[in-house]
């Protein structure tokens, strides 16, 4: 069954309202719905049907190699489904544009054979127009619009659909309050599976996140303190910095900070997130430009567009930094949100610089459960008299002579939090137990502290020319406030890094180089994004993808049939030269005198299909199939068929008129 006109034009728009994909939705619209204008079409066998579905397959993971190297985030699943329209536009052109009106399901699968089904494969063969419109509404389901427009365009689009297919056995009125009702209970379902959707989706992008290191909150980080267990981690280059000094390794870039500290977890208490006007398009100010600064270059990854930038202590401004909002809060985190996923930022900075905002009466503050074990190290300091910078490098000195650095996780005792269980008892742990208890610790001695999470950028690549930072990279410290500023200090021993790279597979040079070539394209695609070509490569798409279909089948396998401009019951035996046409014709004048009429856009082999349907019980109908082929060749083949297979068809045919003879009231 084929969709109403215009039907599949309205949805390929609504699609590309949806998705902003306006150019690919216009052109695949106009070349639909212009086939109800061409008055030829083409035969494809089964072979070609074949190779344009191999054809989408292409177009399918051409397109998911792309959105994974552009995008590398949870949320290309979305972006993947919106461009379904396109993956499977040859092949619904090709349907539109075929002499038969439905395509084989079974030449869609390797796992089907047509010579073994027989007959029987013709039960499978389906008109791709409504599934395609289907498609299209699942794709525009997926632009993830945050307001009403997409479930009225859905509602009035299948309003539509079903309207055509409606029984005449009711009334206007009653079908159309049904629907209405429908909608209206499908509206308020949609509200409530649209918060479920929410749910489930923050809970698999959280996992999918801390899977690959990629994702942050800016307002609470739950460390693993506490649990028990080797503490696992991955190889996986998460992000790179090209810069021109190397002297600024080991840098810290900082992600987010928090000032609350409870139960293993750190809260960013109101962290008054501001927006921030940019100076360009890509140019964000953070604070005036000081004397002296030195600059980076980050190249990383958002997810879905949104995500929170890795910068240096006294970041100042970020330029070439293509997005549409910016958010700084008071603690120095920083989020973005784009239409990009794949950036590449340059910063300008100073680390003697500090943008945070003043001290409060959380950045002192110590839990209760930890007063008891800070209590006991501070007492083990000896501080009196001395600066705030003597009292830090009495901290350091004190933690690093007393602690180890260790990727064994040994749990808690169950008298005392995991913290308390690190100061005093095993006195072994990872960055964030240093982190943590340096901060406690610098409270406990009246001077204000914050924890810090991010990266610490060591590894220099002489492959790529610039430091790569892996998901182990990533790091905890500590921020302290003394001399009117803000400025980092980290307490973790140094030889951590090493501690690490003792744990890193010999193999794995193989997936840095798969990275670093994902690298390299992505740079490619990006710079020609950026560039004006891109404004106008959309355009060379539409004939490269026709070029792509004509390419899939060879020529001389594909034969255009041309549409008859009189209906069949006009056709006289006398105005037909039986020496040079086609015998077929007395059968269809024969059919047309019982009142089975062929439609002037429908082929024959349509034809023959809906007879069989309306009269089931004729074998007259069966035998047919053979003789259309034999038809279409004599007609249509440059090439003919040989006197033998013409003289067959006179005979087939006059034997069918024979049989017609003698069963003419039955089939009546």
């Amino acid at each position: 069954m084929k969709t109403p006109p215009l039907l599949l034009a309205a949805a390929l728009m609504f699609w590309g309202w949806q998705t902003g994909l306006w150019i690919f939705a216009i052109s695949i619209a106009l070349v639909l719905e212009c086939s109800r204008f061409v008055q030829s079409r083409w035969d494809f066998s089964i072979d070609d049907i074949k190779r344009i579905a191999n054809l989408c397959l292409v177009i399918l993971v051409s397109v998911s190699i792309y959105l994974l190297i552009a995008n590398r985030s949870f949320y290309i699943v979305y972006t993947l489904l919106q461009w379904l329209p396109i993956v499977c536009f040859p092949l619904i052109a090709a349907q539109i544009y075929a002499v038969n009106e439905s395509i084989n399901m079974t030449t869609l699968f390797l796992t089907f054979n047509d010579e073994k089904l027989g007959k029987q494969s013709n039960s499978f063969s389906i008109n791709l127009t409504y599934p395609y419109f289907a498609l299209c509404i699942l794709a525009a389901s997926n632009a993830n619009t945050e307001d009403i427009s997409f479930y009225i365009g859905m509602f009035v689009l299948t309003a539509i659909a079903l309207w055509t297919v409606r029984s005449q056995r009711f009334s206007t009125i009653i079908w159309l309050c049904l629907f209405l009702t429908a909608g209206s209970i499908g509206f308020i379902g949609q509200i409530g599976l649209h918060q479920l959707h929410l749910q489930v989706e923050n809970q698999v992008v959280s996992w999918f996140s801390d899977a690959i290191g990629q994702e942050i909150n800016a307002f609470k980080k739950e460390t693993s303190m506490g649990e028990i267990g080797v503490l696992k981690q991955s190889n996986d280059i998460v992000f790179r910095v090209n810069a021109a000094n190397q002297n600024h390794s080991p840098l810290l870039l900082r992600e987010a900070t928090y000032n609350k500290y409870q139960s293993s977890l750190w809260i960013a208490v109101n962290p008054e997130f501001t927006h921030l006007k940019p100076d360009n398009h890509t140019t964000w100010r953070l604070g005036n430009q000081p004397d002296n600064n030195s600059s980076l270059t980050i190249y990383g990854t958002l997810n879905n567009g949104k995500g929170i930038l890795r910068l240096a202590d006294g970041t100042f401004e970020i330029n070439d930094l293509p997005v549409s909002e910016m958010e700084k809060n008071k603690y120095g985190t920083v989020k973005v949100t784009g239409n990009v996923n794949d950036i590449a930022y340059k910063i300008k900075f100073n680390q003697q610089f500090s943008l945070d905002s003043q001290p409060t009466a959380d950045d002192i503050q110590i839990p209760k459960a930890e007063q008891s074990a800070i209590n006991q190290i501070v007492n083990k300091l000896d501080i009196q008299g001395k600066s705030p910078q003597q009292i830090l490098q009495i901290v350091d000195a004190f933690l690093l002579k007393n602690y180890r650095y260790s990727l064994q996780l040994t749990g808690k005792d169950q008298a005392s939090t995991p913290l308390s269980t690190f100061l005093l008892t095993t006195r072994s742990g990872h960055c964030e137990y240093f982190a943590s208890a340096t901060t406690l610790i610098l409270r406990g001695l009246g001077i204000p502290a914050r924890y810090t999470v991010g990266y610490s950028v060591h590894e220099f690549s002489n492959l790529e020319k610039q430091y790569i930072v892996r998901s182990r990279h990533a790091h905890a410290w500590t921020m302290v406030y003394i001399n009117g500023k803000w400025q980092a200090f980290d307490t973790t021993p140094s030889d951590w890094t090493s501690i690490e790279d003792a744990t890193v597979s010999k193999l794995s040079i193989i997936s840095d180089l798969w990275s670093f070539w994902g690298f390299q394209l992505s740079s490619w695609l990006r710079n020609i994004r950026s560039s004006d070509l891109f404004k106008y490569i959309w355009w060379l798409l539409l004939p490269l993808f026709l070029m792509m279909i004509a390419k899939s089948a060879p020529p001389k396998k594909v034969r255009r049939v041309f549409k008859k401009q009189i209906l069949p019951t006009e056709i006289n035996k006398s105005e037909v030269d039986i020496s040079k046409d086609s015998e077929f014709y007395l059968i269809e004048k024969a059919l047309n005198e019982l009142g089975f009429i062929r439609q002037p856009s429908e082929s024959l082999k349509s034809w023959m299909l809906r007879l069989k349907e309306e009269i089931p019980t004729s074998d007259l109908i069966d035998e047919l199939s053979s003789l259309i082929d034999l038809h279409y060749r004599y007609r249509f083949d440059p090439q003919g068929i040989k006197d033998a297979e013409r003289a067959g068809l006179k005979s087939a045919v006059q034997s069918w008129l024979d049989k017609y003879s003698g069963q003419r009231s039955t089939v009546s």
